[in-house]
């Protein structure tokens, strides 16, 4: 009895060696999955009702949030057994929000859209890390737009598109979460949830003006798997 205690004892400090992320050791991963976002779009529905119902009276508008696409590569380097640094290429596509307008012309809908590269820094703390990870992260990030602002009208009928150059380079905001993680193979299924906030506004090209069309707000959930080196 006492060998087997001894045996099953030996497999799992084995197994939970193997598991956890040792200090010393590098990571390398990638995740996909989907966001949510709780954006201000800053009384930007205003212009964008100027724009596409010129002398139509609007009497209300609704900011709904859009869900996107996101997609990560990353890799992080233990500082200890439960403290690792980690950065990240975060390629956010189509983030946004929905405009509802009731205009004399009928209910309409126009959708707000665009895409970045987000490159967080973050502290990860683990806090369980056998049988399962689980842990807390936060740090900082910059935000950089690519391509441009689209908008367009959701319906057949009078179907517009337009796309707008993006003035901002970049925007600053933090990234704070929580990850969690278990065994497969030679290395961890993940998954990761965190909110996202920028702290400054992006501005772009509207029919000849500079305005503000978002101060980001979301939440976003991958999954993915990753290998510890």
């Amino acid at each position: 009895m006492k060998k087997i205690v001894i045996v099953a004892l030996f497999f799992l400090i084995a197994n939970i060696s193997v598991f956890a992320q040792q200090a010393g050791q590098f990571t390398f991963g990638g995740r996909a999955g989907m966001g949510i976002g709780i954006s201000n779009p800053v009384g930007f529905g205003a212009l964008v009702s100027d724009s596409f119902y010129p002398g139509q009276n609007y009497a209300s508008s609704l900011e709904n949030p859009e869900i996107n696409f996101a997609f990560a590569l990353y890799a992080n380097f233990a500082i200890t057994d439960r403290i690792a640094i980690q950065t990240e290429f975060n390629f956010m596509y189509d983030q946004g929000y929905e405009l509802r307008f009731s205009t004399s012309a009928g209910s309409r809908g126009v959708d707000v859209d665009y895409s970045s590269i987000d490159i967080p820094l973050l502290v990860r703390f683990t806090l369980i890390n056998s049988p399962a990870i689980f842990g807390v992260q936060a740090g900082p990030h910059i935000s950089i737009p690519v391509g441009r602002l689209e908008i367009y009208e959701d319906l057949e009928t009078n179907y517009q598109n337009e796309r707008f150059r993006i003035n901002s380079s970049f925007a600053f905001g933090v990234t704070a979460g929580l990850f969690a993680g278990f065994r497969a193979g030679p290395g961890r299924v993940v998954g990761d949830l965190r909110f996202v906030h920028d702290f400054n506004y992006l501005e772009a090209t509207v029919q000849g003006n500079n305005v503000r069309f978002i101060e980001r707000q979301a939440f976003v959930f991958t999954v993915g798997y990753e290998i510890s080196l």
